[in-house]
């Protein structure tokens, strides 16, 4: 897919290559304690090869659209977001997904990221609703997504499966309406 490179001041977006599995490798090896709570895959992810399959995925994708995150200074790959369930253009939705390294986290980078998502999904892409959901105990998400407008929805009960458990999800939504300008 031929996806716009999305830039704010200190980080930007761009779609993931082959030759960024080393360094996404080495972004979830430093990050992997915590991203663990959080995301199923990250089990799995333990080579170059499933790296690769990830990216090749990601590119093929017809309903996401899927960025490695950079530093803008030192072009370090410090996570991915993407823009997920966009599948039926009627609804106009896509769900923000985001993940920064654990030493870049704090900081804001999340934030600048989350907003080239917002605007990538409401202005270019045309979406009228965009949603997120994550884990109550995900409190620097949570930060990120109020920072940028966010509004909290309600809560799914035991809504997921995670490392052996049930776990809520916290809703989050955007409509175009609420997108300051």
């Amino acid at each position: 897919m031929d996806k716009d490179r999305i830039a704010s001041r200190r980080v930007y977006l761009r779609a993931l290559t082959k030759d960024d599995a080393p360094a996404l490798l080495e972004a979830v090896e430093t990050s992997r304690e915590s991203l663990k709570r959080r995301l199923r895959w990250v089990g799995d992810a333990n080579d170059l090869e499933y790296f690769r399959r990830f990216i090749a995925a990601a590119d093929a994708s017809s309903d996401s659209d899927t960025w490695g995150v950079f530093e803008a200074k030192g072009d370090r790959l410090i996570g991915v977001a993407s823009l997920q369930e966009m599948e039926d253009p009627q609804r106009g939705r896509g769900r923000l997904a985001l993940w920064i390294a654990s030493d870049r986290q704090d900081k804001g980078i999340g934030t600048e990221a989350a907003r080239c998502l917002v605007d990538y999904g409401i202005r270019k892409r045309g979406l009228h609703r965009l949603f997120a959901r994550l884990d109550p105990a995900n409190r620097s998400f949570r930060r990120v997504l109020k920072k940028i407008g966010f509004r909290y929805e309600g809560c799914l009960r035991s809504d997921r499966r995670l490392n052996g458990r049930w776990v809520d999800q916290e809703c989050w939504g955007m409509l175009k309406s609420e997108l300051k300008r």
